[in-house]
């Protein structure tokens, strides 16, 4: 047997998605990650609600407590001019005020500086008492001139003349807008009070307040953090104007300002316009921030609490990047404990795949190395000593494939000798099939003769009959007829000569049957020594067998088919010459009356 072929390297790689551990690196990530990646989403959800709900809640609180305190502040500025324009001596200073005050000029000084005092007390700036006519009568401002009108001029417009004209008209006091005034244009709110006097309005007091105190309260940012801020603003014909100073810029407070469509304003005007609400915006710096708003009615300002979304949501997106962080690190060491463990187990799989390719390409000289006491180590195991099996086999193979051979030359010339014999049986055969045919052929000339026989006495009767004129005739018949039955005899020798013949073939042929039985019985006992390789011997010496058997009863029923022949063929000799000597008598008898006819005749 040749050694087998050095076989080839083999690719044993296989694509990562389709590999085991590819697939154990997917399932472990999806296994660990999913989970982790739904607990972290579900609360970041939670954690934002929660975040959103405490920084709304604390913008809301703050907006609520400022608001409350603006309004507070607001109503007490109120009070306090109510109760200053209803007191006697502001009633009385306004009826001096009313009177010619040139006719007593030291008293209009002395209730001047009555009311500077009052004013000052109150917190007033600024206080102007006003005639019903609108003519200033007292001022503790020289911006405003005692003796002018407010009804006229730049006055005429003002949130100070509006204010002046519902404090005379409703009889109760009123607190304006903030509105710059002056030539510092510095803002103003002024609170206008009726001062009545026997229940007749004799003038209205108007006690100004500047901004300082309400940008005190709205500079307390408390709980805001860095970037926490609260943004007043009002109305006006071109947009939004901010009226108080922002944490980033001091200056802002009724010098910036925001058009109508403008980034931020929309949000500024709706709280400015009486809404209230809160929600992640974008403020007049372009920055998005989370702010609650809602409007001070006492100001005529929309009032906005914010935060930075940046600073508002820091710890929420510090939680984020956390929970992002902690996954990846989780991914990392997933993959890497995924790999690990998948090469562990894919690694003992690719050697056993190499050593089973390496089996079956005909090398079983393979070396499983170090082998592992888990299941691929097994696996391994059961391929060493299924390479050990297979080497032990073949070299069984071997020693039987040589017995096969030895058993396959017996086999060959035993056949030989078997075609040899089988020819021989076929000639001898055909040799007695030809011998058939002849006596077929014999039998049927013989059939011939005694039918020519049976018309030639019938005519010799006849001729009998017809007298003498056809005994000369019967003469020369009866003796063809002799000579036909000679002939007949002599043919039926020879058909017992053949049939001798045939049964020294049918001897022959039984002869070669029973060779023929031994030498498949031979060819039997080598296929059974062959075993399971010489099966198909063991067929053909049976089916040879079966020849010789067939062709053992042929030659017995040829043998058989002769002697009943020969048989025949000796009676019908028997009969022949019977009939031969009954001829000769009759021809004798017949030369005897025609002799006896001619002396006769």
């Amino acid at each position: 047997m040749n050694e087998p072929a050095t076989p080839a390297v083999v690719d044993t790689r296989i694509a990562m998605h389709r590999s085991i551990a590819g697939r154990l690196l997917t399932w472990f990530l999806l296994l660990s990650l999913v989970p982790c990646i739904a607990l972290a989403v579900i609360t970041a959800n939670i954690a934002t609600q929660a975040l959103e709900g405490s920084v709304r809640e604390k913008l809301v609180q703050v907006n609520a407590a400022k608001s409350s305190e603006l309004e507070t502040y607001a109503l007490e500025r109120l009070a306090d001019a109510t109760a200053m324009a209803g007191s006697a001596g502001m009633r009385q200073a306004m009826a001096r005020l009313n009177e010619d005050a040139i006719s007593d000029p030291q008293g209009t000084k002395k209730s001047a500086i009555n009311i500077d005092r009052t004013a000052t007390a109150l917190g007033y700036k600024r206080l102007l008492l006003i005639d019903t006519a609108g003519i200033i009568r007292l001022s503790v401002d020289p911006s405003f001139t005692v003796g002018s009108s407010i009804l006229t001029g730049e006055l005429a417009t003002s949130e100070l003349t509006a204010g002046f004209d519902r404090a005379r008209t409703l009889l109760q006091s009123e607190i304006t807008a903030f509105q710059p005034y002056g030539s510092s244009r510095e803002p103003i709110m002024f609170i206008t009070s009726p001062i009545v006097s026997d229940g007749r309005v004799i003038g209205v007091s108007a006690g100004g307040l500047g901004p300082e105190q309400v940008w005190r309260m709205l500079a307390d940012v408390t709980g805001l953090g860095e970037t926490g801020d609260i943004v007043t603003a009002q109305r006006d014909a071109t947009g939004i104007t901010v009226t108080s100073p922002t944490r980033t810029d001091p200056d802002s407070a009724f010098k910036f300002h925001l058009a109508t469509g403008s980034v931020g304003e929309e949000t500024a005007r709706n709280a400015a316009s009486g809404s209230r609400g809160y929600g992640t915006v974008t403020d007049g710096r372009g920055v998005e921030v989370f702010a609650a708003w809602c409007y001070l009615p006492s100001y005529r300002w929309g009032m906005l609490v914010k935060q930075d979304a940046s600073e508002a949501f820091a710890l929420l997106n510090f939680q984020r990047n956390l929970i992002i962080s902690l996954t990846i690190v989780l991914g990392i060491g997933v993959v890497v404990t995924a790999l690990f463990v998948a090469r562990s187990i894919s690694t003992p799989i690719r050697a056993a795949v190499a050593v089973a390719r390496q089996v079956a390409a005909g090398d079983l000289r393979a070396e499983m190395g170090t082998i592992s006491e888990d299941e691929t180590g097994a696996l391994l195991d059961a391929i060493h000593t299924m390479t050990t099996d297979l080497r032990a086999l073949i070299g069984r193979i071997q020693m039987s494939t040589a017995t096969l051979d030895a058993t396959a030359t017996v086999m060959q010339s035993t056949g030989a000798e078997q075609k040899q014999v089988i020819e021989d049986h076929g000639a001898a055969t055909a040799e007695a099939c030809a011998a058939v045919h002849q006596i077929s052929t014999t039998s049927q000339e013989l059939l011939r003769t005694m039918n020519e026989v049976n018309e030639m006495a019938s005519q010799t009767g006849h001729r009998a009959e017809e007298g003498r004129a056809n005994l000369a005739g019967m003469d020369s018949t009866m003796q063809q007829l002799a000579k036909s039955t000679a002939l007949f005899g002599d043919k039926l020798t020879k058909i017992r000569e053949s049939a001798d013949r045939i049964n020294l073939v049918i001897v022959t042929m039984a002869k070669v049957a029973n060779q023929t039985n031994l030498l498949s019985i031979n060819a039997a006992i080598e296929a059974e020594k062959a075993g399971e390789h010489g099966l198909g011997f063991l067929v053909v010496a049976r089916e040879i067998a079966y020849l010789a058997t067939q062709t053992a009863v042929a030659s017995l029923d040829i043998e058989r088919m002769v002697r009943e022949m020969e048989g025949s063929v000796k009676a019908g000799v028997k009969e022949m010459g019977n009939f031969s000597a009954q001829v000769q008598g009759g021809v004798e008898e017949i030369r005897d009356i025609s002799r006896n006819l001619g002396e006769i005749i």
